[in-house]
């Protein structure tokens, strides 16, 4: 069964319709004044999240506690993780402070995503099918199953810098001799879809990291340590794989010139419907991640994106004058070797087919059509719908009445009063009489 991290407290939702107007795959409807979502559209972007103004909608992360059953727990901090401490702490002492809150060793997910890097412009060299997309925001992935099945030979079959990070970690604590169920491993997510990517992975038979932690959560735990403990550790600086929390930061590691980068959802479906009808053949790569300003804008953040890419931009430019210094090279050679292709086909998962069977779909298309061109086409979202087309859909398929629709309904009402004064007139003699 498909797991969501997005989910909906039904008592805080006042059926106000703000979230099914920014769901880009039509997956919310409100129904007796409350919102529903359908789970088989969902893609747990955390759109609705973001735009819910009374916290109906939220994220599902894993309880911080499951961290004290394994003896050895690794945290994973996605790169955008250090662009949410924008008051000058640095990477050393937020890194520090992880393993004062409870963590025995940590991974940076930025050193697995310069590999990533490598592999994509190794792979890169051999494909034939252009635009590749890439692979790395699990939100793309599946909206392109669900919205955009005929691009799924078109996605980069490389799993994410989270799952690479991850795999890294338990082959390095087994090649020492300790059980891999000794050896737990957490992401820092930015969003709740990288949840769900744990619980649901895609291209991969089963995910190495075992939870995942929101931002917001850690945050506040690392910030309350540095403030009063502060725990500075060595490492070694990363500023290739840093900058992948932004637009473009991943590109720019793997040396691609004919390429788009796109940010937010709106935007990255505009591209993929361009993709889709083929005039950006002649494009080789496309980064899309799904929200705007890339990870630094996920849903689970602190900090506002446009500070936190002044602040990630400032990391970036300590961190490559350290690597400069330190003269730092990639020498991680169990990193090196490790697999880091899909080993499950993705496969497309349409929700906008009408039935399996294309007699009844076409059938279905001409009644949507008809309703259609009767409704007002104004897409005002007061029968649940977010738009006319998606309600006409909902009416056919059995899920919606004509007169959820206000402005049927008041034409029904006006067609019901003139047919009761057309038969009160007929009546009304023969009661003389």
């Amino acid at each position: 069964m498909y797991s969501h991290s997005v989910t909906l407290e039904s008592e805080k939702c006042i059926g106000c319709t703000d979230c099914i107007k920014r769901c880009p795959t039509e997956a919310i409807r409100v129904r007796d004044s409350k919102a529903k979502i359908i789970t088989e559209r969902c893609i747990d972007c955390g759109n609705c999240i973001a735009v819910c103004r009374n916290g109906a909608k939220r994220a599902v992360m894993d309880n911080f506690n499951m961290i004290y059953s394994y003896s050895y727990r690794v945290a994973l901090p996605a790169p955008s993780f250090y662009a949410q401490f924008a008051k000058g702490e640095s990477v050393e002492e937020i890194l520090g402070s992880l393993y004062a809150i409870g963590f025995t060793d940590v991974f940076e997910v930025s050193e697995a995503a310069e590999y990533i890097a490598e592999y994509t412009n190794q792979y890169m060299k051999e494909v034939k099918v252009f635009p590749v997309i890439s692979s790395a925001c699990p939100v793309i992935v599946r909206l392109i199953q669900r919205r955009f099945p005929a691009l799924i030979d078109h996605i980069l079959p490389i799993m994410s810098p989270m799952e690479l990070a991850a795999r890294y970690v338990k082959s390095a604590y087994m090649s020492h001799g300790i059980k891999q169920e000794e050896v737990g491993v957490f992401f820092i997510s930015p969003c709740p879809a990288k949840a769900t990517d744990i619980h649901k992975p895609k291209g991969l038979e089963k995910s190495y990291v075992d939870g995942a932690f929101s931002m917001q959560e850690i945050y506040l735990k690392v910030i309350h340590e540095i403030k009063n403990h502060p725990h500075p550790i060595k490492r070694k600086p990363t500023p290739g794989g840093m900058s992948w929390a932004t637009r473009n930061g991943g590109i720019s590691n793997i040396g691609i010139d004919n390429h788009i980068a796109v940010d937010g959802i709106e935007r990255v479906i505009d591209i993929l419907e361009k993709v889709e009808d083929g005039t950006l053949s002649k494009i080789h790569y496309i980064e899309a991640l799904a929200c705007t300003g890339g990870c630094l804008g996920g849903a689970l953040t602190i900090e506002n994106p446009f500070v936190s890419r002044h602040t990630l931009k400032k990391l970036i430019e300590h961190e490559e004058q350290e690597a400069k210094r330190e003269q730092v090279t990639k020498a991680n050679h169990l990193l090196e070797a490790l697999p880091y292709k899909y080993n499950v086909s993705i496969v497309p998962k349409p929700v906008f087919s009408l039935d399996e069977d294309i007699g009844t779909a076409l059938e279905m298309m001409e009644e949507i059509e008809q309703l259609y061109s009767k409704l007002p086409q104004i897409d005002c979202g007061s029968c649940g719908a977010p738009t006319c087309r998606c309600f006409a859909e909902d009416v056919v398929k059995g899920h919606a009445h004509v007169e959820d629709c206000i402005f049927m309904l008041r034409k029904r009402i006006k067609e019901l009063s003139e047919a009761m004064f057309e038969l009160t007139q007929k009546i009304l003699p023969t009661t003389k009489d």
